[in-house]
């Protein structure tokens, strides 16, 4: 098993704020959680105990000492938080820990009147593709809806747990058909999800947003044709250009031409169940739910009209 550990951080860090300054820190060290990540290759056993006795922090494979969504190579060892929500006799109950977990060490924060744990997973074959493993990330928290849902990022760290005594390890490992199985049950609820309205107010997609929105589907790659296609409809639908839909491809789809975009975009439909609501709610599922807030809001532009208005009476008074 690859994974990528750093030597400066054992247990879980504390942030230290003096003055306008502030700080992570490990051990009285100040650290860079983004510099210094080290690949190791070992057998599970020894990385279990590396993680719930040494405690050292792990992350995926790297390509370097830098930890970043473009540095990730590859993750076997999947993890998700419960920090509240679920006892561990719960989770020693729940049939789907049982049948596919490795099991699971208490993280540095848990108390026994607020249980916090990690749940562990093996894979069969290592994900090498960063928006495949987000995923599976995706689908585990579906099911453990407990879990943090920040848990989904590929390069996320897992702190480690030194001397944990509340652990348990098994042999257990997910197959790859059963991975794909998740794969393609996110997959058929993206796409169904996709095909309902979503509502959105047209109002507020000013200038500044659209632009958001153009550079945020830039920068997510897709790889689905089906997702692509309705992308690009939904853009049409929403007043957007087809060479908007060409740009954005270049990220989504770097196996698609402008040539294809193109076709795509003539064979849509400017109205139907693909919306701009569509595109919304896709950003929304891959950025978070607050990315396309800019300063340039329906309510921000109000709020700078009615100041406008207030310093103009102000300045008429003042001239009476």
């Amino acid at each position: 098993m690859k994974i990528s550990i750093h030597p400066d951080i054992i247990g879980k860090p504390v942030r230290r704020t003096e003055g306008d300054q502030s700080w992570t820190e490990c051990n009285g060290k100040r650290l860079n959680l983004g510099r210094g990540w080290q690949n190791i290759e070992s057998d599970w056993e020894s990385i279990f105990e590396l993680i719930t006795v040494d405690g050292y922090a792990t992350s995926a494979e790297l390509s370097g000492d830098r930890r970043a969504e473009e540095t990730f190579v590859s993750r076997e060892l999947v993890m998700i938080d419960i920090d509240s929500g679920m006892s561990i006799q719960q989770l020693l109950d729940d049939d789907f820990y049982k049948q596919y977990s490795a099991g699971y060490y208490t993280t540095p924060s848990h108390r026994e009147e607020l249980p916090r744990f990690r749940i562990m997973f093996r894979l069969q074959t290592p994900i090498v593709d960063s928006t495949r493993l987000q995923k599976l990330n995706k689908m585990l928290l579906k099911v453990f809806v407990q879990a943090d849902a920040a848990c989904k990022d590929a390069t996320r760290i897992f702190y480690g747990s030194p001397d944990c005594s509340a652990k348990q390890m098994t042999s257990t490992i997910i197959a790859d058909d059963t991975v794909e199985a998740f794969v393609q049950a996110y997959d058929q609820q993206e796409q169904e999800q996709m095909q309902n309205r979503w509502s959105y107010d047209r109002s507020e997609l000013t200038d500044e947003s659209k632009k958001k929105i153009i550079e945020l589907l830039k920068s997510t790659y897709v790889g689905e044709y089906a997702t692509w296609r309705n992308i690009g409809w939904g853009l049409k639908a929403g007043g957007f250009s087809v060479d908007d839909f060409c740009y954005v491809t270049q990220g989504m789809m770097t196996q698609k031409t402008n040539r294809m975009a193109i076709d795509v975009w003539s064979a849509g439909r400017a109205s139907g169940n693909i919306t701009m609501g569509t595109v919304i709610w896709f950003i929304k599922q891959r950025h978070g739910e607050n990315c396309l807030k800019t300063q340039d809001t329906v309510a921000g532009r109000a709020e700078r009209e009615l100041s406008t208005l207030a310093k103009n009476i102000l300045r008429k008074i003042r001239n009476e």
